[in-house]
């Protein structure tokens, strides 16, 4: 039997333990789609997550406070801005609802709510896995396990 050659997100998978989690479609405040249009920004997210994000989010409420603050003692990628007035986000790979490679996009910025996550795809999610605001929705992200000695 021939094998495939292993994608991108294999190899993720192959070198990181995931985080399970599941939550309820929100919302955004629209402005990603702009975000993600920046040559720098798009070329960084393309760099770290192997695929061209769609221009947009989908935004996720999980239900728990804790989980931004537990991902940014974990995160290791992150988008460095190139020009004043952006901020750094931490970037983290995924899978969403076991079918899209996905990634998940945190800005490092004050006052950003606590419970949400934005979640980058090759496609418009929404469209593409038929859901709504107030959706549930699972996916996967993966953590890296390299731990400086």
């Amino acid at each position: 039997m021939r094998r495939l050659p292993e994608t991108a997100v294999d190899a993720q998978r192959r070198d990181r333990r995931s985080l399970k989690l599941t939550g309820t479609v929100v919302n955004g405040l629209g402005q990603s789609a702009s975000f993600l249009c920046i040559p720098w920004v798009s070329s960084q997210v393309t760099s770290m997550l192997n695929f061209s994000p769609y221009p947009g989010t989908l935004n996720i409420d999980v239900h728990f406070s804790g989980i931004q603050k537990m991902l940014k003692r974990l995160g290791k990628e992150r988008i460095v801005p190139a020009e004043e007035g952006f901020c750094d986000a931490l970037v983290f790979g995924g899978t969403i609802a076991g079918r899209y490679p996905c990634g998940v996009i945190l800005p490092l910025v004050p006052g950003y709510p606590t419970s949400i996550l934005e979640i980058v795809a090759p496609v418009h999610l929404k469209q593409a896995l038929g859901v709504a605001d107030g959706d549930g929705i699972e996916f996967e992200i993966y953590i890296s396990v390299a731990y400086d000695v």
